[in-house]
């Protein structure tokens, strides 16, 4: 390989290495990846919601106060005739074209539920 060649070969491996320092240095402080994103912080604005369902007749979404755990959403939830209940996250500070909104699995008002609060991903608190 001569000169030329290698200096060509060298600045084709430095491209990518140097594009992704910039995307990094352009990134916001603070900001979160979807690997680091499991629990949101207050800075994503986080709002946490309980969900009472009636499968399959109806569903109903309220925001509820970050001391309610997951056993005040499904006693809310039982009490309004629900089934099942499910907790969710509301976003309103995130990265453009990222999801505004996590939910968590339905999960049946049960004693089995007990054990098993099933929080969202990424979790604002429950």
């Amino acid at each position: 390989m001569n000169a030329p060649e290698t200096l060509r070969s060298a600045a084709h491996r430095a491209i990518p290495i140097v594009l992704l320092l910039v995307g990094l240095a352009a990134a916001p402080a603070g900001a979160q990846t979807p690997d680091s994103a499991l629990n949101a912080d207050d800075g994503t604005g986080a709002v946490k919601v309980c969900s009472p369902v009636a499968m399959p007749r109806w569903r109903s979404m309220i925001p509820v106060p970050k001391t309610w755990t997951f056993l005040d959403c499904m006693g809310f939830s039982g009490e309004m005739g629900a089934s099942h209940f499910q907790l969710g996250c509301v976003f309103a500070n995130v990265t453009p074209h990222a999801q505004k909104y996590a939910w968590g699995p339905v999960v049946p008002i049960e004693k089995a539920a007990l054990a098993k609060p099933q929080p969202p991903i990424p979790n604002c608190g429950w």
